[in-house]
């Protein structure tokens, strides 16, 4: 499966009356369409209210780049988009992300909680920092620990930045953003697949390294 590195993110809070949500999905559809026709279009997420008969519904806009992302923003389709979604169905307000760690795991209604956080990037730096020790380190080794830390830091946060941690806040989202007292069974579940698959790679380097 081909890997696709968002480096531009759109947030999109739509207030929906619950009377209108029907319509506004039509009305999301059509966009998205029209999106996609684009350069630099990767995808979009839709998330319904966290709570029955709530109003706010949370569009995630992914290009490729800023470029690209400002190409739709400012273009004359989009702004008519903008006219009948908002005539239709409601207001709205728009923040746009930047790349980064914040980026991952910000959202309109507040980040997950720090230890969440934690564990996600643990979980992509752990099997980044062994690698890059057991390929570019035999390499740098020899330059002195100071000159292969600065290397090896460099490019273990350049992979998690372009390559892991995207993939990660894509694949652990829903535990990401369980956080409310009733999904309590859902994060504890999320920690023990974290932590069984940091307890398998630890195993497998083991194994490798002695």
């Amino acid at each position: 499966m081909p890997v696709r590195v968002s480096r531009a993110t759109s947030v999109i809070v739509h207030r929906v009356p619950p009377a209108a949500a029907d319509r506004f999905l039509v009305l999301q559809e059509d966009l998205t369409r029209s999106a996609e026709q684009f350069p630099g279009y990767q995808a979009t997420e839709v998330y319904p209210p966290g709570e029955p008969g709530g109003t706010e519904w949370v569009v995630v806009l992914h290009f490729e780049d800023a470029a690209a992302m400002k190409g739709w923003l400012d273009s004359p389709v989009r702004a008519e988009w903008v006219k009948k979604v908002g005539a239709e169905v409601g207001s709205f307000r728009q923040e746009t992300l930047p790349t980064g760690f914040g980026a991952w795991f910000t959202s309109p209604k507040g980040g997950p909680p720090g230890w969440k956080m934690v564990l996600t990037v643990l979980l992509g730096l752990y099997p980044t920092v062994i690698f890059l020790t057991l390929t570019v380190g035999t390499v740098t080794g020899p330059l002195g620990l100071a000159v292969a830390m600065l290397i090896g830091n460099a490019m273990s946060v350049s992979i998690l930045q372009y390559l892991v941690m995207p993939v990660l806040t894509r694949v652990f989202g829903p535990w990401l953003r369980a956080n409310p007292p009733t999904e309590r069974s859902k994060s504890a579940a999320g920690v023990g697949v974290i932590l069984a698959l940091l307890a398998g790679l630890t195993l497998i380097f083991r194994q490798i390294t002695g």
